[in-house]
C-alpha cells in the first residue's frame, strides 16, 4: 500500500488536462494500422504490475472489502472462515501460482513486490516486515513462473545505517535467475520515494543520499557482478524528478495518478489525462529514463474503514469513475508508444501498471468475484499478447463439511460426488476462474490440511484449467 502523501492537484489543471486527452494517445497508436503499430511497440516494451501484498489469512485489513457491494473488488482468492470473516490467502503459494498464469495470460512481463526491509530502524517491527514479504518468498519458491520475473521496490524509506541491509537485500534477489533485467542485463530496482524531502531526510540530506545510492550499487556490484538500474517513483514529478536524477536514480517514475482530497468524482478520462500529462513532460523535459504509469483506478475510500488507514489518509478524497474497456486500452497502448519512443529509455524500455492488487485503494488486476478476468483480457488485447500456457492445476478450500462428502483416501470428480458435497453457497466466494484463453477440463475433490496446519480436515477443491480447443 503507498504510504499517503497524494498530490494535490488544482482543478484547473485537471480540466487543461481532460481536454488533450482526446486526441494525443489516439494519433500515436492510429497512424498506418493501430493493431501493427501496437504489436510493434509492446515487443519491446516490457509490462510490470506493482504489488501490495497485506493480504493473508490473519491480517485483519482484509475486512475493508467485507462488503457485498465491493465485489467488484474482493479478490478471486476470497475464502469464508470458520468464525464467518472473510479471509484472503493472497501470500500463499497456491494464490502465488495462480496469479503467475493469470499475469502470463495478460502479457505482463514482471511483478514489482513492495519490499519491506527486516530492519528496526525508526521503531519498525522486523516481523511484520517478514509477514508483509511473504508473498514475494512464495513467489520465489514457485518450481515454475512460466517466464514472469520480479523486481523489488523498497516501499520505505531508511536510514543511512540500513544501507549495508539493503544491498544485501538486493543482492540476494538479483542472484537468482527470475529477477528482472534491463536491456543491458542490469537489475531494476524501484524505491516508493513518495515525498521527496523527507525521504532525504531520512539518508542525511542530498548529498549523503546520492553516496547512499552509490553505495548500494558499489556493494551490490562486489557481491554479485551485476549492475543496478534504479527507479524512483515519485510524486510531483516536475519537482521530484530532477532531484532524483541528480542524486543517482537512473530513471523515475510513479507509484500511481493519485489525486486530490475535495471529495470529487472524475471521469477516468480526466485521471488518463493527468498521468499523459505527466508522460509528456517526462520525455520532453526528463534527465534521464522515464517509465509511463497506467493506472487502472484510484479510488481509496473502502480503506478509510480501517482505523489504522483513517490515521495516515486524506478523509474526503477524489476519486476515478470506473473505466471502459476501451479507455484503459487506449491508455495501455499509449503508455506503451511513451516507453518506446522515449529516446532515454534505451537501458529500459517498460511501463508500470497500477496495480495487481491494491484492492482498497482502487487499483487492480487480477480476477475478483463480479469481474472475474475481465481486466486480464483488456491487457491482452491492447497489447497484442496471448501466449500458450500449458494446462495447471488451481485449488482452494470448500465449505464442505468432510464428514458429509466421502472423499476417500484419494479424490472424487465433482461429477460423481454425493449430495453432500456440495459447498454452501455464498455471495462472497467463487470458483477461481481458468485465465483467458482457457477452459476448465475436469474438477476433483480430495481431503487435506488446513494452511494453518491445524488438525481439522478440510475438503479442497482442484480445478484442471487447459488450453481452449483441447
Amino acid at each position: 500500500m503507498m504510504p499517503i502523501a497524494v498530490q494535490r492537484l488544482t482543478r484547473l489543471f485537471i480540466v487543461l488536462a481532460t481536454a488533450l486527452f482526446s486526441f494525443p494517445v489516439t494519433a500515436q497508436v492510429s497512424k498506418g494500422n493501430p493493431s501493427t503499430a501496437v504489436s510493434a511497440s509492446s515487443a519491446k516494451v516490457t509490462l510490470g504490475a506493482i504489488r501490495w501484498d497485506n493480504w493473508s489469512l490473519d491480517s485483519p485489513y482484509g475486512q475493508v472489502l467485507a462488503d457485498p457491494g465491493l465485489r467488484e473488488r474482493a479478490p478471486y482468492y476470497t475464502e469464508r472462515l470458520p468464525n464467518g470473516q472473510l479471509g484472503f490467502p493472497g501470500n500463499t503459494e497456491r494464490a502465488l501460482n495462480a496469479d503467475v498464469h493469470y499475469a502470463k495470460s495478460a502479457g505482463l512481463d514482471y511483478f514489482i513486490f513492495g519490499y519491506y526491509l527486516e530492519s528496526s530502524a525508526w521503531g519498525r517491527d522486523p516481523k511484520r516486515a517478514v509477514a508483509l514479504n511473504r508473498a514475494m518468498e512464495n513467489f520465489v519458491r514457485l518450481p515454475n513462473k512460466l517466464g514472469v520475473k520480479y523486481a523489488l521496490n523498497f516501499n520505505l524509506s531508511f536510514p543511512s545505517r540500513d544501507v549495508p541491509m539493503v544491498s544485501d537485500a538486493i543482492s540476494k534477489a538479483v542472484r537468482g535467475p527470475d529477477y528482472m533485467r534491463t536491456n543491458d542485463g542490469s537489475a531494476p530496482v524501484f524505491f516508493l520515494v513518495n515525498s521527496m524531502t523527507p525521504w532525504l531526510k531520512g539518508l542525511g540530506g542530498e548529498d549523503s543520499a546520492k553516496a547512499a545510492l552509490k553505495d548500494i550499487k558499489d556493494r551490490v556490484k562486489a557481491a554479485t557482478g551485476q549492475n543496478l538500474y534504479l527507479v524512483a517513483l515519485l510524486f510531483n514529478l516536475p519537482e521530484t524528478g530532477p532531484v532524483a536524477h541528480r542524486i543517482g536514480f537512473d530513471a523515475t517514475s510513479t507509484y500511481a495518478t493519485a489525486l486530490g482530497s475535495n471529495g470529487k468524482s472524475l471521469p477516468y478520462a480526466s485521471c488518463a489525462a493527468l498521468a499523459q500529462s505527466a508522460w509528456r513532460a517526462e520525455t520532453k523535459g526528463g534527465m534521464g529514463g522515464f517509465l509511463p504509469t497506467v493506472t487502472l483506478g484510484w479510488d481509496y475510500r473502502p480503506a478509510l474503514r480501517d482505523p489504522q488507514e483513517m490515521k495516515t489518509r486524506k478523509p474526503n478524497p477524489d476519486w476515478c469513475q470506473p473505466a471502459t474497456d476501451e479507455e484503459w486500452t487506449r491508455q495501455i497502448r499509449g503508455a506503451i508508444s511513451e516507453a518506446s519512443s522515449n529516446p532515454r529509455n534505451g537501458r529500459f524500455q517498460s511501463v508500470v501498471i497500477y496495480a495487481w492488487n491494491e484492492s482498497s485503494e482502487g487499483g487492480w488486476i487480477q480476477p475478483t468475484l463480479s469481474e472475474g478476468v475481465r481486466r486480464l483480457k483488456v491487457i491482452a488485447s491492447a497489447t497484442g499478447r496471448h501466449p500458450a500456457i500449458p494446462p495447471f492445476k488451481l485449488a482452494w478450500p470448500t465449505r464442505i463439511d468432510p464428514k458429509a462428502c466421502a472423499v476417500g483416501s484419494s479424490s472424487i470428480s465433482t461429477t460423481t460426488a454425493s449430495a453432500g458435497c456440495k459447498s454452501a453457497d455464498d455471495s462472497m466466494t467463487t470458483a477461481w476462474p481458468c485465465p483467458p484463453g482457457m477452459q476448465v477440463a475436469s474438477e476433483e475433490l480430495r481431503e487435506g490440511p488446513s494452511e494453518e496446519g491445524e488438525k481439522t480436515p478440510l475438503i479442497w477443491r482442484e480445478r484442471l484449467c487447459s488450453p481452449q480447443g483441447k
